[in-house]
């Protein structure tokens, strides 16, 4: 049994190193073709270039691997049952769970090991990218964070400061929020239609000024008014803000903490947590569903399992996407949003293993 586990094990993850290199491969030559004129606008040296894609590769990694796994499964158990390889398995007394179990099994180890990877290595790497993204490619733009929705922070004066957005290249926030708390009571609120930074001063339009003493409150509206601060720039609203792959699980959830506290809504980035352990597990879920349908013999060689492949993986992510972005509407639970494609392809790939033929 040792025999026949490494055979189909070493068919498996043959197609899956040589899939992820193809992959990787496409994507940095068809990005470098995008870029090409940017990085010789900008005279990016050649070791820059390279640290960029670098980076970009854990990234990579990680959102290509379920497609990997699949087309590895389609392709290896496709290739055993035309050469009717599974049908001798069957007549020595294998059963189809047995043959299958060496690829749930490596699918289940590289899905483990993909959520480390996302956790430890992804958040640093894509951080780097984007560093690089702001110092040498989008001067102009003043980097992706020239517009930072739903911001939350709080400030050296233990001020918290919430905004509906935040425009880093005209530095203003609009829909903003400042509170003062002592312990749990709230000290003062400031609301305003937005806030500038004019003069190296902050200056907030168009608004209310709430106090709050021995229970009662006192509010007192302003057209303009002057936030003293020495400190609070807008480098710091424009840095306070990690895209969900630059933070990894555990800084992800610190944060969704610090917006709760601070009265915002967490669910776009309560999708965004879940996605971090239901993607790398989209590798084994994928298998489950795909590795039994390649196990009859069919008509089609090489390009008609490609076609499934991408078939398969389109349908996936679209449902990923879709339900995502109605997570961060809040059309949907976050927990719901991040997992459901797992769900239907897992009872899928559940209902095609109980139907092939043993």
């Amino acid at each position: 049994m040792k025999i026949l586990d490494k055979y189909i094990s070493k068919k498996f993850l043959g197609v899956v190193i040589f899939a992820l290199i193809a992959f990787i491969s496409i994507f940095i030559v068809v990005d470098l073709v995008e870029k090409l004129d940017t990085f010789i606008k900008h005279d990016v040296p050649n070791f820059i270039v390279f640290k960029f894609y670098l980076y970009s590769m854990p990234f990579i990694i990680v959102i290509t691997l379920p497609v990997a796994m699949l087309l590895a499964s389609l392709f290896s158990m496709g290739n055993l049952a035309r050469r009717n390889e599974i049908i001798a398995m069957k007549s020595s007394g294998l059963s189809l769970y047995r043959i299958l179990l060496p690829l749930l099994i490596i699918s289940f180890i590289i899905s483990t090991g993909a959520l480390v990877f996302g956790e430890y290595i992804v958040p640093g790497a894509s951080e780097k990218k984007e560093f690089i993204t702001d110092e040498f490619l989008e001067k102009e733009k003043e980097s992706w964070r020239k517009r930072i929705n739903n911001l939350y922070m709080q400030d050296d004066q233990g001020r918290r400061i919430s905004m509906r957005y935040f425009h880093a290249t005209k530095e203003t926030g609009y829909g903003v929020s400042i509170k003062k708390f002592r312990d749990q009571d709230l000290v003062f609120r400031i609301d305003a239609r937005k806030m500038v930074w004019e003069d190296s001063i902050w200056v907030l339009y168009d608004g209310y000024e709430r106090t709050f003493i021995n229970e009662i409150e006192t509010a007192v509206s302003f057209t303009q008014k002057t936030l003293h601060d020495e400190n609070l720039t807008p480098k710091d609203f424009s840095k306070v803000l990690k895209r969900a792959e630059e933070m990894s699980y555990k800084e992800l959830k610190a944060f969704i903490q610090e917006v709760k506290t601070n009265g915002g809504n967490p669910d776009q980035w309560l999708v965004d947590l879940n996605l971090k352990v239901s993607v790398p597990f989209a590798s084994f879920i994928i298998v489950l569903f795909g590795a039994p349908l390649s196990s009859r013999k069919r008509r089609g060689g090489a390009m008609t399992g490609f076609g499934i492949s991408l078939a398969i993986c389109f349908v996936y992510f679209g449902i990923v996407k879709t339900f995502q972005a109605m997570g961060h509407n809040g059309h949907i639970q976050p927990f719901l949003a991040a997992w459901i494609a797992n769900f239907i392809f897992g009872f899928g790939g559940i209902i095609a293993l109980y139907k092939a033929p043993k």
